[in-house]
């Protein structure tokens, strides 16, 4: 193959390749063979997956001659097989930010190759991002190459490096498309099309399924045809039988078997159209795999899996229409751990050369979260957010099982890891000291309900060196440890089936749970929700990390004092005290309905705008100015203790308080009253976005020639008279006209109506 050499060569020369090839061309299992002879040093190769992994390795090696843990060796998570004479290595995607955190250097190491990069996991942008990092500043020699089946446009913008792409012969694909999927399990679909494809074709059929369960359940469907399983829980010496040619079989398998992994004789494809995908379950706090619809590159990998050997045909079992559109890993899940690793190495994940941003929402909430279990301090990691990096799990149980080690609780840990890290065998139930009872029962009767769960458990234990949990521990040391994963799920019954959170929502629980409990599921929304998954806690467990604050606020319309122990938004214990004076705090929950302005002094902020709309130079004092800090009521509202009380300040006196030297202009040029020909005063009535209004008895007019002025004679107020009953007889702006044109007809008609009232031709 003479695009194996040229890759190398490429690859020495330019320092990074992005290699694209078929799949079935060896660019996992021939290209790093190829290299090693090359390259001094060790070469590391990362899957995307354990199986992939395992799969790779196992073959490199027979590629070699020789047994698996010599010159060629696989270390997945909890899991190696490799000696001292080990040159090429391959490895999850997570533990190359384990390797490079213990040896940023990569010391030893020639060459690291991402295989699957475009599938764009969370783990392989974060490793992609560090190795760049790596390249630049400390290791300039050393080599960096992605392997990939599909072109992915951001990947080859952030590698910046040689390009090679490795065309392969491809066989006609007849692609048949379900016009509506029936009714009825997936499984039994599945199991009919395989038959149908494995009865009437030719070579072997490979099954997409979205998980084991559903590969169990099809298998048994297809008991009297030779169906295999192949997924991440296969020993490895199955995994190689499938991957070696031999007679026609039925091969059901996860999407590993879409990129990562390469069948013989495969000449027909059932394809489901869906597989596991990592999201963040806000339910948990966790990124757990869900069922989702595969985008139209994984379908267009899987169904060129059927024309490689001659024509093949595809049965895709669902309709013909638009696929979902391809989201990196990073804008769908958790970035909590990736934070964290980029602080480890120095750096924010956000500043990194990562193919695709991380959303602004998520980092949020990331930092809140690693500063909510002590692991980041103004931006900084903390000794203790550094030893949760040496546990490949999510943060939260990281520092669950670091809390566990001093509490004496590591078996429990490991279950209850294992529990919530895993596929749940009792969905439906709410309370996890159920499903704890349950593993422990099964791992006593060898059932296989819990197979996995305790699989998982049985891996943590031996990272963690703890013995099987043997019996149920008290319920409330289930909670305590839990605390520390969630300690923003703690809540407090508040009324029958409720629950206050402690960051303040709250939850329904169906049926009767504990006066405390940790929700570790919880699904919230608007500021309520409801209660999936709970332990119960005691409350010393919540005293012990209360803190003792002094609450003022008001209760019934009364300002009261309360000592407080605290958890959140959780209120442990209260004792009354005095509250003295209201704070601006206190104010501002008295006040959030607006100050209670009496209307004369309402005018003063109206002349204020009145003034300022003609460009005179006075204080910004607006209700929504005066309500943003309330310091300045203070000192008059030392007295109050009822909301009441509030509204019986002197407000007119407390706004013209605060003018100042302005006083004087807004009495000059936006006068409260007028003076009368009479001798009264009268007040003006000021309004917003027009003149002030004097509203008069017509008789009360009587000797004003000329329409009142204010701001210093510029502005004619809006004149309203009114007759002896109070209704309106003339607006206007302009006395001497009325007197002269309006006031004979209206003199005469008022004379008829109000007789008894003087009327004089000349007023």
């Amino acid at each position: 193959m003479a695009w194996l050499d040229e890759a190398v060569a490429l690859l020495l020369q330019a320092g990074r390749l992005l290699l694209k090839a078929y799949p079935g061309a060896g660019k996992s299992t021939l290209f790093p063979l190829k290299l090693l002879e090359a390259l001094p040093g060790r070469v590391l190769l990362f899957e995307p997956r354990r199986v992939a992994a395992r799969a790779v390795a196992a073959r490199l090696a027979e590629n070699l001659g020789e047994p698996l843990g010599k010159t060629v060796g696989y270390r997945v998570r909890l899991e190696a097989k490799e000696s001292p004479e080990t040159r090429l290595l391959v490895m999850t995607e997570g533990l190359l930010t384990r390797l490079l955190l213990e040896d940023p250097t990569l010391e030893g190491v020639s060459a690291v190759l991402l295989d699957e990069a475009h599938e764009r996991h969370l783990e392989g942008d974060l490793a992609l991002a560090l190795l760049l990092r790596v390249q630049e500043t400390l290791r300039p020699d050393l080599k960096l190459a992605l392997l990939t089946a599909t072109p992915d446009p951001d990947l080859e913008r952030t590698l910046a490096g040689a390009t090679l792409a490795v065309e392969g012969e491809s066989h006609p694909v007849e692609i048949l498309h379900l016009e509506r999927v029936p009714e009825g399990p997936l499984e039994a679909l599945a199991a009919r099309y395989a038959r149908k494809a494995f009865l009437e074709g030719e070579g072997d059929v490979l099954v997409f399924l979205p998980g084991k369960g559903a590969i169990e359940r099809t298998q048994k469907l297809l008991q009297d045809l030779p169906a295999f399983p192949l997924h991440g829980g296969l020993p490895l010496a199955e995994q190689a039988a499938l991957l070696r040619p031999g007679p026609r079989k039925i091969v059901l398998a996860t999407d590993v078997a879409e990129t990562s992994l390469t069948l013989p004789g495969v000449r027909a494809v059932v394809d489901t159209g869906l597989a596991k995908k990592p999201r963040f379950d806000p339910r948990t706090g966790l990124t757990r795999l869900v069922l989702a619809q595969i985008p139209e590159d994984s379908a267009r990998q899987r169904a060129g899996r059927a024309g490689r050997l001659g024509p093949g045909k595809v049965y895709r079992l669902y309709p013909q229409g638009p696929f979902p559109p391809k989201r990196p890993e990073i804008l769908e899940t958790d970035l909590s751990r990736a934070v964290l690793l980029a602080l480890a190495f120095g750096e924010r994940l956000e500043d990194l050369p990562l193919p695709t941003p991380p959303p602004k929402g998520a980092l949020e909430a990331a930092h809140a979260l690693l500063h909510l279990l002590g692991a980041v301090r103004e931006g900084r990691l903390t000794p203790l957010g550094q030893a949760m990096l040496s546990l490949p799990t999510h943060p939260r149980l990281a520092r669950m099982a670091l809390a566990a080690e001093g509490l004496g609780l590591l078996p429990l840990a490991a279950d209850l890891m294992a529990l919530l890290e895993e596929r749940d065998p009792l969905e439906g139930e709410r309370d996890l000291l159920a499903k704890l009872e349950a593993l422990l029962l099964a791992r006593k009767e060898r059932r296989g309900a819990f197979l996995r769960v305790e699989r998982a458990s049985a891996l943590w234990r031996r990272r963690l060196g703890a013995k099987p949990l043997e019996s149920l521990p008290h319920p409330e040391a289930v909670g305590r440890l839990l605390l520390f994963a969630y300690p923003d799920r703690a809540a407090m019954r508040v009324g029958p089936g409720q629950y206050r959170l402690a960051t303040g929502p709250l939850l329904r629980l169906e049926g009767d749970g504990p006066p405390y409990l940790v929700a570790v599921g919880a699904e919230v929304s608007g500021g309520k929700g409801r209660i999936l998954l709970h332990a119960p806690l005691a409350p010393e467990d919540l005293e012990e990390r209360a803190e003792v604050v002094a609450y003022r606020g008001w209760e019934e319309g009364r300002l009261r004092g309360y000592l407080e122990k605290r958890f959140g938004a959780l209120v442990l214990e209260r004792l009354p005290i005095d509250p003295g004076p209201p704070t601006p705090e206190a104010l501002r929950e008295a006040l959030k309905g607006g100050l209670p302005l009496p209307e004369e002094a309402r005018q003063v902020l109206l002349r204020l705008a009145f003034l300022r709309e003609h460009g005179v130079e006075v204080p910004e004092l607006t209700e929504e100015a005066l309500l943003q800090d309330l310091t300045w009521l203070l000192p008059w509202a030392q007295g109050v203790r009822r909301v009441e009380d509030l509204q019986e300040l002197p407000w007119k006196e407390i706004l013209l308080s605060r003018l100042g030297e302005a006083r004087k202009a807004l009495e000059a040029l936006a006068p409260e009253t007028l003076t009368l020909p009479s001798g009264r005063r009268k007040r003006l009535q000021y309004r917003e976005g027009a003149p002030p209004l004097l509203s008069l008895l017509i008789q009360e007019a009587f000797g004003l020639k000329e329409t009142p002025r204010v701001l210093g004679g510029k502005v004619p107020v809006v004149v309203e008279l009114l007759s002896p009953a109070r209704r309106p007889v003339q607006v206007t702006q302009d006395l001497r006209s009325f007197w002269e044109k309006r006031y004979p007809e209206v003199r005469r008609e008022l004379m008829r109506r109000y007789p008894k009232h003087p009327w004089p031709e000349r007023p």
